[in-house]
């Protein structure tokens, strides 16, 4: 949980329109938007079947549940390549928007456990299943800007 509760909000506090990433393509802003839409789907807000052949999600999900990290530049099979669209009227804002969808995470499965959400790319997740995605896919991305080793 300490990934969660102070890795992240540091982080953030860290990340600004001119920090540079270190791969890819997206800016800082729409990164964060990007973990926004990822949270939504975890706390039951949002709904994305699934992107990827079924019979693909064995070996899918045992990367997921492995420690190998995302490797960079991997594209993301539920958006097109090139900068997606901001939703957000600043940076400061999509920061906010993640922060809230972040506890909203952990209040919803507080009071619904055992709930199961769809990941487009791993399938059904669980509690402990959607920690573990959020933890290794936001990881990814705050290597992306440098903001954690």
């Amino acid at each position: 949980m300490e990934f969660f509760q102070n890795t992240i909000p540091e982080a953030l506090a860290n990340l600004t329109e001119s920090t540079e990433r270190v791969w890819g393509t997206m800016s800082p802003q729409a990164m964060v938007e990007h973990l926004v839409g990822s949270w939504m789907i975890s706390n039951g807000r949002a709904q994305i079947g699934l992107a990827v052949p079924e019979e693909s999600l064995p070996k899918r999900r045992e990367f997921l549940f492995s420690d190998r990290p995302y490797e960079r530049g991997i594209p993301n099979p539920t958006q097109a390549p090139g900068e997606q669209k901001l939703r957000k009227e600043s940076l400061q804002a999509a920061k906010d928007a993640l922060l809230k969808e972040m506890d909203r995470f952990f209040e919803h499965h507080k009071q619904n456990p055992g709930v199961v959400y769809t990941h487009p790319v791993f399938g059904e997740l669980d509690f402990e299943g959607w920690l573990t995605f959020q933890k290794k896919h936001m990881g990814h991305h705050l290597r992306q800007f440098a903001l954690i080793d």
